[in-house]
């Protein structure tokens, strides 16, 4: 959908003048996912009440309330996602109930724009990923953030001194935080189903300038990451390069910098940055 309705301007202008466009995840709804009990109720209504119309329903909708809050209209994504055909259903239901244009309730902005709020110390990790093999999920890139807090940021760095030449490898648990994220869109991003099968990320110092250490990062990984949520055989397999900076002397981290060399995803390509921020 964000690959074309929702990057279309007509239909943009179109859910901006007559609609609160409202988005759901249907991770936070299954399960132990964080919706609370009364969203969880509502949804359910909406659902009943798209039923009893004969409308289509399911979790992948696009789904419209009327003003009272009743469920009136509804599309399948794989119908909404042709841009026509979901302009026509909003175009169809603004007639239909009279909406006057207005301007949007909440003011549009960037959806990821700053950095989480993190406590003093912590090294902040802004991460894009995106597949670039055609269009579809891979169309559009995925953010996170991973915020290491300040006793994990040491597990970056060497144990001892650091000269040129110096080598060492990033405890994997560090390392495991950062790169369980080098995917692209899919539908399951719950983490916590990836099975990690190899992985490394090392550092070798090449260059110390007035305390400032900076060190190559060179990284693989071998990720079983099941594209929906239920068990199946698709692998990322990618390698990485990058440099991190760091204070000798107070040992904080200045700089990360952390860019795949070469990924797959199943038979795809993807590619994925990652870049630290104050």
């Amino acid at each position: 959908m964000r690959t074309g309705p929702f990057s279309n301007k007509k239909v943009v202008e179109l859910l901006n003048a007559y609609y609160v466009p409202v988005y759901i995840s249907n991770e936070d709804f299954r399960g132990k996912g964080g919706a609370p009990a009364e969203e969880r109720k509502e949804l359910h209504r909406i659902f009943q009440e798209g039923h009893k119309a004969k409308l289509s329903v399911g979790t992948v909708h696009a789904y419209i309330l009327s003003p009272e809050g009743r469920t009136v209209d509804s599309l399948h994504v794989a119908e909404a996602a042709k841009v026509e055909r979901f302009i026509a259903m909003l175009e169809a239901n603004a007639r239909k109930f009279e909406v006057p244009a207005g301007k949007p309730v909440v003011k549009p902005v960037p959806q990821s724009t700053v950095a989480e709020k993190a406590p003093e110390g912590s090294l902040v990790l802004h991460l894009v990923a995106r597949s670039i093999s055609g269009g579809g999920w891979g169309g559009v890139p995925g953010e996170n953030w991973i915020v290491y807090a300040r006793e994990e940021v040491g597990k970056f760095l060497p144990s001892g001194k650091a000269a040129v030449g110096t080598t060492w490898e990033i405890d994997k648990r560090a390392a495991t935080k950062l790169l369980t994220h080098f995917y692209p869109e899919t539908e399951n991003n719950d983490v916590s189903k990836n099975r990690i099968d190899e992985i490394s990320l090392k550092a070798t110092v090449v260059s110390i300038d007035r305390g400032t250490v900076t060190a190559r990062l060179e990284g693989r990984l071998k990720m079983k990451h099941p594209f929906y949520h239920k068990d199946e055989d698709r692998f990322v397999n990618a390698t990485m390069v990058g440099f991190i900076e760091f204070d000798s002397g107070n040992r904080s981290v200045k700089s990360f910098r952390l860019v795949t060399d070469k990924a797959t995803y199943g038979t795809g390509a993807f590619a994925v940055a990652v870049r630290s921020v104050d």
